[in-house]
Order: structure tokens, then C-alpha cells, then sequence
């Protein structure tokens, strides 16, 4: 991070079946309607909400949300929210109490089509009645799915991709083969299948990057420094990450509000974990994060982040099935997410200042950040991890941003203290009244990644005026006509809120179309 006191900061990526839905937060959020309206209004009229709704309905089955044209309740993907009253912390009931003293409404269910843009939410989480994770891999390849399919699945694991192999065939190439080999044994030998009909890319929006690069499809250049034969210059390949920048806002507490309290005594955390092993409760049957504050900057002030909703918190109306473009203004860019924990991310840091004392943080993160990063080839070894810059904070304005989503973590912290809460001490907290320079020096020395990397294979033409496209609208690399990309790497902008949702209603689309290409030739 160039602009963050050429800090580094710890990427991770879901390299298990399942992908990142078996590690991450669990978070099932759609984003805005206004979200896809703007996909729409940037030349992909088949991602508008209108045409993308079918296919988030299509994926879940919620729980506890009330009857609703917009949500799913009959498919494999379970999710349901955890009331308040049983959240495992008292401190995230007092931060909700705190933001709706301060005017926020609560959100019973964030992915309404007619949620405020600025409220705390209660979040869906994919979570089942046995308060058991529900991943991708449970949701749509179980094991009796899987055994079915036997005759025509086949799925290698402990392997990674070295490259794809291509023909030459008129104007375009196409893929023939694929190249993989063990992801862990010291061996280096090779593996292939040879292709019949098309490809899916969907490493995620580092990993797949990394596969067309080294399959010699990315920029020209970047591909002749580690004499890669280039098959398709594409620049846009790898060149326009995009991440929910984040900035932890950390208080002391005391131990028993924090989720330090069961690793700080081994009889607490047994009895955890047996409550959870025998009766599926307990503080290890919830995730971490089960609500956050979502806000548009339009409706902050700008010295003191007060709270002062100006354009409607509603989005409009369609009324009669007409069709009503909701724009940016529709759109939260922050989002103060309350942590029962440090949430910085230097582990050694968390081990050595943290792992015995309560901690509680605001995740003050920018939900529509200007600046952008890259992924490129540390070399031509496929086990080797990608060189990522994450680009933080290389736009000015993400920096005025950052300072309002701070003010106003540090404005939830006052309400907190006026409520009788005990935060004790600010950690990485300043004081409220902090100048610019003061925010400025706590951005860049604690800026981080929200681990919601998109947009390195964006869906957009080759040449574009935001930035160069990789794939088209049905995800097909440009000028290889049986080669897809498929997960978050293709958005054509970040959405508003956690990707685990969107991605998968990528992939619900991109079956579809998928299906329908073999209906007649790719």
C-alpha cells in the first residue's frame, strides 16, 4: 500500500471448495437497487436489478424475513438474521441503540428493494436453523449432488491451474486445454484435460488474474517481461482492483464484552465450546459480525459527521412496473461495522497488544472508494502468489471520505460513553475532537483490506472510458470465444455492501447463459 506508509496488509482467498463462503463472515447482502441500475446505465441493460433479481431469488431460501416478491425461500442457499436481543455482546446492542439516538432508523432486512440507504441493519447471514455455516458447497454441491453427477464430475483438489492452452482459429483463439498440477506436493509434474466445449474462470479476483496472465492472455507488456507468448493484450486484465478500504476505529473494554473472553480463560472457552458441540449456542454458534451502520457521506456533515439526512433515505418508487433508475445518490458509501474485537490486521500486533485485553471497534470502511490497485505475476510459477497493490488511498477524495466515516465512529464512541457504556481507553480511537493531519496519520498507518476484492476482469468493451474491459456481458473473455470468467472479478463496479451474495448471483447468471450458448454454438 504505496499511499498507507508503504505498509503491506494480509490478503486472503478462499483456495477450498466452497471458495471464500467457507471462511468469510457469512454476510448475505444484494447491495442497492440502485447498485445494478448503474451496471445498467454503464451499457449492461442485462444486469440492471430488474434482470438480476431472478437469480438472487433463484439461490436463497431465507428463513425469518417477511413474504416478499424480492427474496427466495424455496432453494438451497439458506439465511436468516439473529434478532438483537440475542446478539452474543452487549456491546452491539448499546452501538445499535447509540446510532438511532443519533437518527438512524433501524433495517430490519437490508436487501429489500426499498431499504433506507442510511440505517443500522440487522444483517442475513448464511447461517442455518442448526446455527451451522452454510457454504456454496453445501448449498449447491452436497455430497448426494455430487455422487449423482459422478459419470460427468470430476473435481481435483490440492491442485492449481498452471495455464490454459490455446488454438488459433480465424480471427480468435480458443481454449484447448488445460494445464494444472499439485498445489502442494514438491513434485512438478504436469496434469491436463483437453477442452470440448468452454472454460470457466473462477479463481476469484486475484486468482483469476493470475490464470489468464499466465495463460498469456493480460497486457502486453506485463506478459513480455516474463516471456509469457501473449495470446490476447488485454490491459485491463489485473489492472483495476477494486476493495472496500477500511479503517478500525478501537477501543478497551473490558475483557467480558469482547470475544477475547474465551480465549483469555481456558474454562470459558472450554464451556464454549461444549455449549456449542452439545445445544448449538453459545457465542461460537454466531458470527462476528451480525449488524453495521450503512450511511451516505451526502447525509454527514463535513466537519463534525453529524447526522443530517438531506436527499430521501428511500429509494424511489417504480409504481406501476415502470422503471425508476436509482442513481448514486441511492447509494451508502460507508459502512461502520461494530466488532467484538481489535479488527486491525497485523496479527502479530493483535497477539502482542490485544490477545488479553476486551477490545471493541468501529470498522469505519468506504463502501465506493475512487482508488483502484493491481494484480500482477511475481513470476511465471504458478505457485507462486500474485504481486497485489491495493492502491489505497491513491485518490484524494477517498482520504476526505475515511476522515467522515472516522468522525462518525468516534461520534457513536461519544454516545457510547454518554450511555454509561466503559470504553476505557481509545487504542486506535483519537480523541473526537482530532484535526484532518491528526485522521490523515491514522489512515495511513492503519488503513486495510475488507477482503472484498473485485473488478480485475471487468465485465466492460476493450476500450472504455472507466477502464479497459476483459469479458463481455455473457463473461466471455474478449476474442476467446469459449473462455469465461465467473465470480467477483467481473464487476464493472464495486457494489455497495459484502460481495458473498452478488458473486453467487453471478454465477446463477452465468449458468444460465452457459446453458443457453449450448443450445446452439458457442
Amino acid at each position: 500500500m504505496k499511499e498507507c506508509d508503504d505498509r503491506k496488509s494480509l490478503i486472503f482467498r478462499g483456495d477450498v471448495l466452497g471458495g471464500s463462503s467457507r471462511v468469510n463472515a457469512m454476510v448475505y447482502t444484494r447491495g442497492s437497487v440502485a447498485d445494478y441500475d448503474i451496471w445498467s446505465s454503464m451499457g449492461h441493460p442485462e444486469w440492471s436489478y430488474e434482470k438480476v433479481l431472478p437469480y438472487f431469488k433463484k439461490a436463497e431460501m431465507v428463513l425469518d424475513q417477511s413474504k416478499s416478491d424480492a427474496r427466495g425461500r424455496s432453494d438451497p442457499w439458506i439465511n436468516q438474521t439473529i434478532e438483537p436481543s440475542n446478539w452474543p455482546f452487549r456491546v452491539v446492542r448499546v452501538a445499535k441503540e447509540c446510532a438511532e439516538a443519533l437518527g438512524f432508523h433501524h433495517i430490519t432486512d437490508t436487501n429489500s428493494t426499498d431499504a433506507l440507504c442510511d440505517g443500522f441493519a440487522t444483517l442475513d447471514l448464511t447461517i442455518d436453523q442448526n446455527m451451522q455455516r452454510v457454504s456454496t458447497l453445501e448449498a449447491f454441491l452436497p455430497r448426494e449432488t455430487a455422487l449423482k453427477r459422478e459419470k460427468n464430475l470430476s473435481i481435483c483438489t490440492a491442485s492449481i491451474v498452471s495455464r490454459i492452452e490455446f488454438s488459433r482459429e480465424k480471427a480468435n483463439s480458443r481454449a484447448k486445454r488445460v494445464h494444472f498440477q499439485s498445489s502442494i506436493s514438491k513434485s512438478r509434474k504436469t496434469f491436463s484435460v483437453n477442452v470440448k466445449k468452454e472454460v470457466i474462470v473462477c479463481s476469484g479476483a486475484t486468482g483469476s488474474p493470475q490464470v489468464l496472465m499466465l495463460s498469456g492472455i493480460g497486457p502486453r507488456k506485463h506478459l513480455e517481461e516474463h516471456d509469457i507468448d501473449v495470446v490476447r493484450d488485454l490491459p485491463g486484465v489485473g489492472s483495476e482492483l477494486w476493495d472496500h478500504v477500511s479503517v478500525p476505529v478501537t477501543w478497551e473494554v473490558p475483557v467480558v464484552e469482547s470475544v477475547t473472553y474465551i480465549a483469555t480463560s481456558p474454562l470459558k472457552g472450554a464451556l464454549e465450546f461444549f455449549k456449542y458441540l452439545l445445544t448449538r449456542t453459545g457465542v461460537l454458534s454466531f458470527p462476528f459480525q451480525v449488524a453495521s451502520l450503512f450511511v451516505r457521506s451526502s447525509s454527514l456533515d463535513d466537519q463534525t459527521s453529524e447526522f443530517t439526512p438531506g436527499i430521501p433515505s428511500k429509494p424511489p418508487d417504480p409504481g406501476d412496473g415502470a422503471s425508476v433508475l436509482r442513481n448514486h445518490d441511492h447509494l451508502p458509501d460507508i459502512e461502520i461495522m461494530p466488532l467484538a474485537t481489535s479488527a486491525v490486521d497485523d496479527l502479530e500486533e493483535h497477539k502482542a497488544r490485544f490477545a488479553k485485553i476486551g477490545v471493541f471497534s468501529f470498522l469505519a470502511t468506504l463502501l465506493r472508494p475512487k482508488s483502484r490497485g493491481t494484480v500482477r505475476l511475481r513470476s511465471v510459477d504458478p505457485l507462486d502468489r500474485p504481486k497485489v497493490e491495493l492502491g489505497f488511498m491513491a485518490d484524494a477524495e477517498d482520504i476526505a471520505l475515511a476522515r467522515k466515516a472516522i468522525r462518525l465512529s468516534l461520534r457513536l464512541g461519544d454516545e457510547m460513553k454518554a450511555q454509561g457504556f466503559p470504553l476505557i481507553r481509545g487504542i486506535t480511537a483519537p480523541e473526537s475532537t482530532a484535526n484532518d493531519a491528526e485522521l490523515d496519520a491514522l489512515i495511513k498507518s492503519r488503513a486495510r483490506t475488507t477482503y472484498h476484492y473485485s473488478s480485475t476482469c471487468r465485465m466492460a468493451p476493450e476500450i472504455d472510458p472507466l477502464a479497459p474491459g476483459v469479458v463481455d456481458d455473457a463473461l466471455r473473455v474478449h476474442g476467446i470465444p469459449n473462455l469465461r470468467v465467473c465470480d467477483a472479478s467481473i464487476f464493472p463496479h464495486i457494489i455497495s455492501t459484502h460481495l458473498q451474495a452478488p458473486v453467487v448471483m453471478v454465477a446463477e447468471k452465468c449458468a444460465d447463459m452457459i446453458k443457453e450458448s449450448h443450445a446452439t454454438k458457442i
